[in-house]
């Protein structure tokens, strides 16, 4: 199985564009005075950087397909099912608590929730069940950025079906579906008023786009390797996104592409190991800068310091101390669970 470690950096920083693009969000949603520290240097990604989402949903059909499509074998369902739980699940539930526990302590305190509001039983299970991003919700809760980790479970269970018929039909099965969803967005079928009224699948038909155009990554990968030609044609993709109208599919997919086409360039094993380890960061940061920024809000609230947050060292604080309970969290708690159901739920089945 190919390892891309390129790949690996690329998840890192587009972890680090959400936290960043939070950070500054979160001041805007508390009727806050606006906090972009060093707007200058960052004020592209205070802009911008929601658009490092749907990349995550490109490079996971990348990862998708590279782990699952040279198996000659077919994965169950029931280990499929258990391996995702086992990566995604504990950490969702423990910040999911956490955030709980902090949120009860602002209404006990103050009386009202902070930053996502919308903190009631309902919204709990919503959170709870990954079902955040369809419509169901009546606004902001909990660990709100999860919700694109709930679109994208249903799209590793739609892969996970359509296995069969993308190791058979190769890249002529993944444009046509490719197509299929297009046209369902362009006609705007999804939004018909007694489908949208029901459940919102604007965002899941959007998805389903940016994780395919990653499986077809890995097919031209694949079939071309890593020409000089491939490279140069990424680049035209990129620049070309860029040119007029914002293509946010072609420049999704022509930055994983690059980074990808990176990877035929001879890294050292320092560079690979220290790739791996920040991209090995990447869901805890998701998960867990809502309750870093939560923590710092608390505490400068309890010592009437909230001035503390315009200060520049504090913003580095946040990213410095989101980085290290990142870490923290993966070594010592995902990765320890992770292995620790797999092996009793899988591997002694």
């Amino acid at each position: 199985m190919q390892k891309y470690y390129s790949i690996e950096f690329l998840r890192f920083l587009c972890a680090l564009a959400v936290a960043i693009y939070h950070w500054g969000l979160s001041f805007d949603l508390m009727n806050m005075e606006s906090n972009q520290t060093f707007n200058f240097t960052l004020g592209f990604i205070y802009q911008f950087g929601d658009k490092a989402v749907p990349v995550f949903f490109v490079i996971s059909g990348l990862v998708f397909a590279n782990v699952y499509l040279p198996k000659k074998k077919n994965e169950t369902l029931y280990s499929f099912t258990i391996k995702r739980f086992a990566r995604l699940y504990p950490l969702h539930l423990m910040t999911l608590f956490l955030i709980f526990f902090i949120q009860m302590l602002f209404f006990k305190i103050y009386g009202k929730y902070e930053l996502y509001t919308y903190n009631d039983f309902y919204h709990f299970f919503l959170n709870l069940t990954f079902l955040l991003g369809w419509n169901f919700e009546l606004g902001r809760s909990f660990n709100t950025p999860v919700w694109t980790v709930g679109q994208e479970i249903f799209i590793y269970f739609l892969f996970f079906s359509l296995i069969f018929l993308i190791k058979k039909y190769r890249i002529r099965f993944i444009v046509l579906l490719y197509l299929l969803f297009l046209i369902i967005d362009k006609t705007k079928f999804v939004e018909i008023g007694y489908i949208k009224n029901l459940i919102n699948f604007s965002y899941f038909v959007d998805f389903v786009r940016f994780f395919f155009s990653g499986v077809l990554i890995y097919y031209i990968i694949e079939k071309f390797r890593y020409s000089k030609r491939l490279f140069l044609i990424s680049i035209l993709l990129f620049i070309i996104s860029f040119i007029g109208t914002f293509k946010l599919h072609l420049f999704c997919f022509s930055t994983v592409l690059v980074f990808v086409i990176f990877d035929n360039f001879k890294l050292n094993y320092k560079c690979k190991k220290i790739f791996t380890i920040l991209g090995s960061l990447t869901y805890s940061i998701y998960l867990l800068h809502t309750l870093t920024f939560l923590l710092f809000l608390f505490f400068f609230k309890f010592f009437d310091m909230t001035y503390l947050f315009y200060y520049n060292i504090t913003f580095l604080i946040y990213i410095i101390f989101t980085l290290i309970l990142s870490l923290i969290s993966f070594e010592f708690f995902e990765n320890k669970l992770n292995k620790l159901i797999r092996k009793k739920f899988i591997d002694n089945k």
